[in-house]
């Protein structure tokens, strides 16, 4: 982990920002796979029944996955919160990278540069996205992530905004006056 850190590093912020996007992309799906096994899963263990002789703790499978199984299934919900909160801690990360690369205009520049070829890229996306969604399976295993949905149809209006935004916050680090600085330009 610490040595993809470093690599990143080395190969700047559109490394970062091109890899945050498709983690984005790549993370709704995984919860929603994750989300759909566990409801198949729950609802495969809901139809079994069974007696459990000898034991004093439970008489049937039911009372057994109820105090094992079922517990740990109904956590599929924070799966829902967690890629929101994925979403938007990747959002603040692009938003502290265009900050800093307004350390000067060059940077500032290519910013502007990278964040239109990235709201291309978003519209590539967005289109994989909804050829994927064409398929019944993979439209049940997203429905119930609403704002994910929402935002993969608009990704290039995401990018797009999450951009501008990164290029103000880029063109107010460039502009902000340095005080209480002595500065030898003023001695004659």
């Amino acid at each position: 982990m610490i040595e993809a850190l470093d690599n990143m590093r080395e190969y700047g912020a559109l490394t970062a920002v091109i890899v945050s996007i498709l983690a984005i992309f790549v993370s709704g799906l995984f919860f929603g796979i994750t989300y759909y096994t566990m409801d198949v899963v729950q609802t495969g263990l809901e139809s079994v029944e069974c007696d459990i002789t000898e034991n004093a703790v439970v008489s049937s499978c039911q009372e057994l996955f109820e105090m094992s199984f079922y517990p740990i299934l109904e956590l599929r919900e924070i799966l829902v919160w967690f890629s929101y909160f994925f979403i938007f801690a990747l959002v603040l990360g692009l938003l502290v990278l265009g900050y800093q690369s307004g350390k000067s205009p060059v940077l500032l520049g290519l910013l502007i540069i990278f964040i239109i070829i990235i709201t291309y890229l978003g519209i590539e996306v967005s289109n994989i996205y909804r050829t994927l969604l064409e398929t019944d399976v993979l439209r049940n295993m997203l429905s119930p992530f609403v704002v994910y949905n929402k935002i993969m149809l608009y990704f290039p209006w995401f990018t797009f905004f999450v951009g501008v935004l990164s290029v103000m916050l880029s063109t107010v680090n460039f502009q902000k006056t340095r005080i209480n600085k002595i500065s030898d330009e003023l001695n004659y």
